[in-house]
């Protein structure tokens, strides 16, 4: 039995909306229980009568903005006590729809990194124009900072969950630069380009323009959070510029709401390609425990995605493999 430790409090939707998603998994999956943590008064008649899901009640949230010592001192949060659940391996993964910043801090700090871990890294799987298929970008928020050691680490961890999570057998590995050319791009990319070429990694196979990273043919970009983070957000803008674009144009008119009819179905299986959603939220690899990251605004689909990532990556016994990747460099 897979046993995870759930955040209720923090997120925008709030907890109502997590609730569905446990009870919805709880009922689709009999080999997986709950420890939710947050206000028993709020979620106790929530989940009234399910075996297989537990509260503990917490008196504290963590704030969006919250500084590492500040989210320390908040021992009765219940992000706090969800991820120190995963530390005392009381359960086996943690999942939260709360502060990012938080989350990060508090993971990294009770959890620590795994040897031989530089810095720990978030890692998103992005949507990409092969419907079957997944880029996996890492960092995309974990780091302002890095260096191009922490690259070549996220570039080991990165194919490690391309390989156990989305099945890619032998995954391509990119650094995400300003040109494809050897030698451009900031000192830790070009350092991290060298180190990899020079080591044969697996399946490197250079830089990466921004441009040609979700065209299905690139499964692991590494990059810097502070890059990464800028192209998570940019990516996410963009697509929900385009889908507001093209609602306005369909809907401009008798004829253009005619064409929309007609060409319905094709603009519905663009927009489920294209749906980060189904991809639950951001993983941070490298501490010593699964920790899954959901959107702040996730909904229900959204965070039930996020739970199915983490029990994955418990059953793939994803940390070990990491643990022994670079203990074995």
């Amino acid at each position: 039995m897979i046993k995870l430790a759930v955040d209720m409090m923090g997120s925008d939707k709030g907890p109502e909306t997590l609730a569905q998603s446990v009870l919805k998994y709880v009922k689709e999956h009999r080999d997986v229980s709950f420890t939710c943590f947050g206000d028993e008064k709020i979620l106790s008649p929530l989940f009234a009568g399910q075996e297989r899901v537990e509260v503990v009640n917490t008196t504290e949230i963590i704030p969006m903005e919250v500084k590492p010592l500040d989210f320390l001192r908040k021992r009765d949060s219940s992000m706090y006590k969800a991820i120190q659940a995963v530390q005392e391996e009381q359960c086996q993964g943690v999942v939260s729809a709360g502060s990012t910043g938080g989350f990060i801090s508090g993971a990294t700090i009770l959890l620590r990194n795994i040897e031989g871990v530089t810095r720990a890294g978030l890692c998103a799987a992005f949507p990409t124009a092969d419907k079957k298929k997944a880029a996996v970008i890492l960092d995309v928020g974990a780091n302002n900072v890095n260096t191009g050691a922490d690259l070549v680490c996220f570039a080991k961890m990165g194919s490690i969950y391309a390989r156990e999570i989305l099945h890619v057998e032998h995954p391509q590995v990119y650094t995400l630069s300003n040109g494809v050319e050897e030698g451009k791009g900031t000192d830790e990319v070009v350092d991290a380009y060298h180190q990899m070429k020079e080591m044969n990694f697996p399946g490197f196979m250079g830089n990466s323009e921004a441009r040609e990273v979700l065209d299905g043919k690139h499964d692991v970009i590494v990059t810097t959070g502070f890059a990464g983070n800028i192209l998570l957000k940019s990516t996410e803008g963009t697509a929900g510029l385009m889908n507001s674009l093209i609602k306005k144009a369909f809907t401009k008119n008798l004829f253009t709401k005619i064409g929309y009819l007609l060409s319905k179905k094709g603009f519905q299986e663009m927009k489920e390609n294209m749906n980060y959603k189904k991809y639950g939220g951001a993983i941070l690899m490298g501490v010593n425990g699964v920790a899954v990251k959901g959107h702040g605004n996730s909904d229900s689909y959204a965070f039930y995605n996020a739970i199915d990532v983490a029990v994955r990556m418990v059953k793939s016994d994803i940390v070990e493999k990491i643990r022994s990747t670079l203990k074995n460099d």
